[in-house]
């Protein structure tokens, strides 16, 4: 009986591994699609774009887009990392703001280039294909279009490529030094390396502000139960005199007993993936 139940468990876990492997190549198939259509004007933007279809519907993310809109056109420059196909990016450069994107996927950064060169904004945009880390290098990358990340596993992809890695303050301080800084980044569950290659730059800068995806529990590799720097990254932000809050309508300011308090238990109390890290005390009053 032993026998025939982990022969039914390998047949599964091979059907898993190529289901992840299917998956990943249908949304590369729908990203080509895009590449070979015309970028074409979408009303619920106010600019041209080709990308995931509730981005050009104006669905994706609405409490995230809620705040960006909100807050953007308080600061200098936007750093977007995990950029995709360039929905946060066209919506900063429409506004004017310099931005810095950071894409590593290389359909993505195909479509993103085509989506900021069929908008012909003012704005500087400086383009950079690759991914940011804790160190300079070379790193592979699992699965694809919004769901790719550094972490092997995630969300059940084990199929990857090979991406360019190096850190944030080697690369960019001459543009963001001394500027007020907006900074999103959501790359799928390696944002503690990124932010551990940002610290000279972007944490130690009273002027800026971050809105940040960590999965608690969501999408983490198997048999990992609660994001393992769920705690270190608290407690790096903390550590640099930030403040913490849930990036939603709430606006619950998140306290290291709280984010001790989920590890201990394994049980998520934040209610969302993002949130929000400011030393400006008055800023969330705008959203309120």
């Amino acid at each position: 009986m032993k026998k025939i139940i982990a022969g039914f468990m390998l047949i599964f876990k091979r059907i898993l591994k190529k289901s992840s492997l299917l998956a990943q190549m249908y949304r590369n198939l729908r990203v080509r699609k895009k590449l070979s259509a015309e970028v074409t004007f979408k009303k619920a933007l106010g600019f041209k774009f080709n990308g995931p279809d509730d981005m050009e519907s104006g669905q994706f993310e609405p409490d995230e887009t809620y705040i960006f809109e909100s807050l953007i056109e308080k600061f200098d420059l936007f750093v977007n990392i995990g950029a995709n196909t360039g929905y946060y990016v066209l919506k900063a450069l429409s506004r004017g703001i310099e931005t810095l994107a950071f894409e590593p996927n290389e359909l993505n950064v195909k479509l993103l280039l085509r989506n900021i060169n069929a908008n012909e904004f003012s704005a500087v945009c400086h383009v950079f294909p690759l991914a940011l880390s804790d160190r300079v290098g070379i790193l592979p990358i699992f699965g694809a279009s919004t769901g790719a990340s550094l972490v092997k596993g995630w969300a059940g992809q084990n199929h990857h490529e090979l991406v360019p890695v190096t850190q944030f303050d080697i690369l960019s301080k001459s543009i963001v030094q001394d500027k007020k800084s907006f900074i999103l980044i959501d790359i799928e569950g390696a944002e503690f390396s990124c932010l551990k290659g940002a610290e000279k730059v972007l944490l130690n800068n009273d002027q800026t502000t971050f809105m940040i995806e960590i999965c608690t529990t969501e999408h983490q590799p198997d048999d990992i139960k609660i994001n393992p720097n769920l705690l270190a990254t608290f407690e790096l932000f903390f550590s640099y005199g930030f403040l913490g809050y849930t990036a939603n309508r709430e606006f619950h300011q998140v306290s290291i007993d709280e984010v001790h308090t989920i590890v201990n238990t394994q049980e998520d109390s934040f209610g969302t993936h993002n949130f929000l890290f400011t030393k400006d005390r008055d800023l969330l009053k705008s959203l309120k």
